[in-house]
């Protein structure tokens, strides 16, 4: 099975293109340029902070020769938004690839849906519908929720991450992780499952879930103006004081309260 991934160009989308191409056949990857939600001019002390720590963790596990891996393949860097134009769907269509994988790059929009429709598959970095919008695994951890951090993969449509779910998961916390520990962990399990959902999906032996229009409504709904210092300190404080080792002594009737779609 043949597929063609869109990401964007940061580490952790350099990271999760290899890992894919090296568990399926990708003919062809399209890099999209990414702007960061917060410029490091309006960021505040405390927010700037958060994001060198978020970004000294992704150096960590992410970090990697792109160049040379991604010299062998078929790949296409495009601007910001591009990944939409009329040259890049071209590109894409001649690959003739028999799924569209989508991890970070913008929503997809026509062409794509119809012509890819039901073989674009997406991961959502956040378990819905419990947190919706921005930054799914960070508000999880600011409201003592860690059992609401995760990711979901799913048919994409026109609705943004309201398609039918193929898998949904959770990381292996363990104590003594951080959030930014957490939330690789989530991108490096994310890869694996991205990789399994595609298989199993192409071969017929999973049944997408439908999300009923009632449950989209539902849950946390922030936006990137939620976003600040306060939410930052939140978190670290929730930290501070056991959050992680309470979840792991109560995992199991922590998790039964958010139930989630496991297809294998």
């Amino acid at each position: 099975m043949k597929i063609v991934i869109l990401t964007g160009n940061n580490l952790r989308h350099y990271w999760f293109a290899r890992a894919l191409s090296e568990q399926l056949e990708a003919v062809g990857i399209v890099f999209e340029e990414k702007r960061s939600a917060v410029s490091a001019e309006s960021a505040d002390e405390i927010t700037l902070q958060h994001l060198q720590e978020r970004e000294a963790a992704e150096q960590k596990y992410f970090n990697g020769d792109y160049q040379s891996y991604f010299s062998r393949f078929k790949t296409l860097a495009v601007k910001s938004g591009e990944v939409n134009s009329p040259q890049t769907f071209s590109w894409v269509k001649d690959l003739k690839p028999d799924a569209l994988v989508l991890f970070g790059s913008s929503i997809i929009k026509e062409p794509y849906l119809s012509y890819f429709e039901n073989r674009a598959i997406n991961i959502h970095l956040g378990l819905s519908p419990y947190y919706r919008g921005t930054a799914t695994n960070f508000w999880p951890l600011v409201n003592n929720e860690p059992e609401c951090v995760g990711a979901t993969i799913h048919l994409a449509i026109l609705k943004v991450d309201a398609g039918a779910i193929l898998q949904q998961f959770r990381p292996d916390i363990e104590l003594g992780d951080g959030p930014h520990d957490i939330g690789c962990q989530v991108i490096v399990k994310g890869a694996q499952m991205m990789a399994e959902a595609v298989k199993r999906y192409l071969a017929g032996e999973i049944k997408p879930q439908l999300q009923p229009a009632s449950q989209l409504k539902e849950g946390k709904l922030y936006k990137r103006d939620d976003f600040n210092a306060a939410a930052v300190l939140k978190m670290r404080e929730n930290f501070k004081q056991g959050m992680i080792e309470n979840y792991l002594k109560n995992k199991e009737e922590r998790d039964k309260k958010y139930p989630i779609i496991c297809s294998f």
